[in-house]
């Protein structure tokens, strides 16, 4: 009889499967990454306030965020793999009538089409990507969120040299590399769903409980290091350009360091995950990034580029590690648990954005980044009083998802 249990596969192989997962995580979140990258030309071209501009990327995050936990729960209950290319269809058209729009009303409901575009591709991505992982987590999920990282991290690269050369009116060809994906990703629909099968019939049954008070307070953690993602990644390149007086290619530059040392501190994390526990690992990341975030504000110099550089490598590198905790507190939905880990971070990171907007426009920029070394300093507290991911054993929980019976 068989155990269930299938051997771990090695790295090599493990990246194979994961790659459309990857590559789709890419170019659904190269639009996040895009958009702030596009705020100081918007702000110019509309005259935005900081509030205004921070409102673009709550139109975009609001959008994942409420939506995102029900793409989980509907891909928890059937197979939804026509979501991968769907969502990043919706994401790149969103972007790319973004940069064309004439008013700023219309900006905010094309990015709002992004966003439904991101909610519709992370919850049903993240349930496959845990079932091909299966013995090998961290790493498995690491290699998915790295795809995330990269796509955010190429975002304002990418978009520095477009605006560079053309400004907002060659920013609309930002939108064809998720476009032309979500072709490829049609044509692949078949052989993730035979993947998926695979997995899931060398998976069997498996053990686990429900733990909803350990992923409410992880959810916690989540809204608290959304605050200090969001807080970078929305208004380091203003900050640099209106403050420092650098132009909007260095902050682009800067924040795409930032991100580019993210993804390979995911990975880092993910290995790192299969072997100790991440509740551990994302405590120590969170208690880091304080002191990081806070000498990158005070040193305009290269010393404080670096600290911001190493801020965004530990503080990025948890998302993988968020999305594993979330799947193991709730393991009979992992893609509801994703969307509820994933929404959350981008929904209040939204908020988040508005709030230091509204900070900054009254105390100054700077000040406002400041505030984001303290909330990190409160994530960091929060994830070292989780309990362990991996979940004690108990209920079975099919691989279709099925209920289990519910621990606190």
């Amino acid at each position: 009889m068989s155990s269930g249990v299938r051997s771990e596969p090695s790295s090599a192989s493990l990246v194979r499967r994961m790659a459309p997962l990857t590559v789709g995580h890419a170019a659904v979140d190269f639009t996040q990454g895009v958009l702030p990258a596009l705020l100081p030309a918007l702000v110019t071209r509309f005259s935005l306030s900081y509030a205004a501009a921070g409102g673009l990327v709550l139109a975009a995050t609001a959008a994942s965020s409420v939506t995102q936990p029900l793409f989980g729960r509907l891909a928890d209950r059937r197979e939804a793999l026509w979501l991968l290319p769907f969502g990043v269809l919706l994401s790149g058209g969103g972007l790319a009538l973004a940069t064309v729009a004439p008013t700023y009303a219309l900006v905010f409901l094309a990015v709002l089409t992004a966003g439904f575009g991101v909610a519709a591709y992370h919850p049903e991505a993240s349930r496959v990507a845990r079932s091909l992982a299966h013995a090998r987590p961290g790493s498995g999920l690491s290699v998915f969120s790295v795809g995330g990282n990269a796509g955010v991290a190429a975002g304002p690269a990418v978009a520095g040299v477009v605006l560079a050369l053309g400004g907002l009116d060659l920013a609309v060809v930002l939108g064809l590399p998720a476009l032309l994906c979500a072709a490829w990703l049609w044509r692949l629909v078949p052989r993730l769903r035979a993947d998926d099968a695979d997995a899931a019939s060398a998976r069997g049954l498996e053990q686990g409980v429900d733990r909803p008070r350990a992923l409410i307070a992880l959810l916690v953690g989540v809204a608290l290091r959304a605050y200090v993602y969001f807080g970078l990644l929305s208004f380091l390149p203003l900050y640099e350009e209106r403050v420092r007086g650098r132009s909007d290619g260095y902050g682009a530059l800067l924040l795409s360091a930032l991100l580019f040392a993210g993804a390979i501190g995911t990975l880092a994390m993910g290995r790192l995950a299969d072997r100790r526990s991440p509740r551990r690992l994302m405590a120590g990341a969170m208690l880091a990034a304080a002191p990081l975030v806070a000498l990158y504000v005070a040193d305009p110099g290269p010393l404080g580029a670096v600290a911001a550089v190493l801020a965004g490598a530990v503080v990025v590198a948890t998302f993988g590690l968020s999305l594993q905790l979330a799947q193991d507190f709730l393991p009979s939905s992992a893609a509801q648990a994703a969307g509820l880990s994933i929404g959350l971070s981008v929904g209040l990171g939204g908020v988040a954005s508005v709030a230091i907007g509204l900070l900054a426009d009254q105390v100054g920029l700077g000040a406002s980044l400041a505030s984001c070394a303290g909330v990190a300093l409160l994530a960091g507290v929060v994830a070292a009083r989780l309990p362990d991911g991996r979940p004690p054993r108990g209920g079975a929980v099919r691989s279709s998802g099925a209920p289990v019976r519910s621990a606190p």
